[in-house]
């Protein structure tokens, strides 16, 4: 009976983790901040304990977790960013553990980086911070907004928890929940005769100047809208900037192909309008993305519902 019971306390005693949830959380930390003495002042630490702890870290898994840019501070090697994206989704569920002597209605806690494209984000991520503030204040909500292609590598790279984004192009390493249709619209200044359409169709658009919204994803996309039908657009003005579009459109040198086009009115500067594109098959989504290989916390449900509710309250399209 007393050798069963201390093989029963051996078996529990090996399967207890090497690494602690302090040391996951010094080295998230450090991976956000690209920095050793950002992370302490973050985390109110001590600069030595952060080193020792990813010294410790590095040891025991026999592998480097940063390199040294001078330009940039620590990096993440290909195996910190793996250990990256585990280490962020163990937080989160620590942290859900940490919420379960709470009664209904439940009330998030904890923190979560969330990613955002940059068209929409100026417009959007006001909202869902409003909807957090008012549901759940004990979320920490972190927001960064990039391109589509650079939220995909920060997502794998743990960099994010979620990340918005259309549906265009998503690896199978992605779950993703729809929150809005978003299909391509059609932006012309408000004097051209076409704004008067009901819809507009590529052909009508082959022989007008395109302002062409230059992101690598984004113009690969719309481009292949006129290849698919063997037709070219006039490229007139190129731009990673989509108040550039929206500015140069609005002052008549184009049209554009847009998925998000918010009301624009700038003194001196004309107006928008647009229109659904006739020949769309199938209307883009926006979505909210997460790695497959990590199971959601409760905390990622419920700021799915906040984010979606944001989302709605968003006005799409200029007329």
């Amino acid at each position: 009976m007393t050798s069963n019971r201390n093989q029963d306390r051996l078996e529990v005693g090996e399967t207890v983790p090497k690494l602690s949830l302090r040391q996951l959380t010094y080295f998230l930390a450090t991976a956000n901040h690209e920095s050793v003495l950002r992370a302490s002042e973050t985390l109110n630490v001590s600069s030595a304990s952060i080193s020792t702890a990813i010294a410790q870290m590095e040891e025991f898994l026999q592998v480097q977790l940063f390199v040294r840019r001078h330009a940039r501070g620590l990096v993440l090697t290909s195996a910190g960013q793996d250990l990256a994206a585990h280490a962020r989704n163990i937080l989160l569920h620590a942290r859900e553990i940490e919420s379960v002597a709470q009664r209904d209605p439940y009330k998030a806690i904890g923190r979560i980086n969330i990613g955002c494209l940059s068209t929409i984000a100026p417009y959007l991520i006001p909202l869902v911070l409003k909807e957090v503030a008012e549901k759940h204040p004990a979320i920490q909500l972190r927001w960064r907004e990039d391109k589509h292609e650079a939220l995909l590598d920060a997502l794998h790279g743990g960099g994010f928890d979620l990340i918005i984004v259309y549906d265009y192009d998503i690896p199978t390493t992605l779950h993703v929940a729809p929150l809005r249709s978003m299909p391509v619209q059609v932006v012309l200044p408000a004097s051209h005769p076409l704004a008067h359409s009901q819809t507009c169709s590529l052909k009508d658009l082959v022989g007008e100047p395109m302002v062409l919204l230059d992101h690598p994803r984004t113009r690969d996309y719309f481009l292949s809208l006129f290849g698919s039908r063997g037709l070219s657009p006039m490229v007139a003005h190129r731009t990673e900037s989509f108040e550039m579009v929206r500015s140069l459109v609005a002052n008549g040198f184009g049209y554009a192909l847009l998925n998000f086009v918010p009301p624009y009115d700038v003194e001196g500067h004309g107006k928008l309008v647009s229109r659904p594109l006739a020949e769309l098959e199938r209307p883009q989504n926006l979505v909210l993305g997460r790695l497959y290989r990590f199971r959601a916390p409760r905390l990622v449900d419920e700021l799915f519902k906040l984010i979606s509710a944001a989302v709605q309250k968003l006005q799409v399209s200029a007329d």
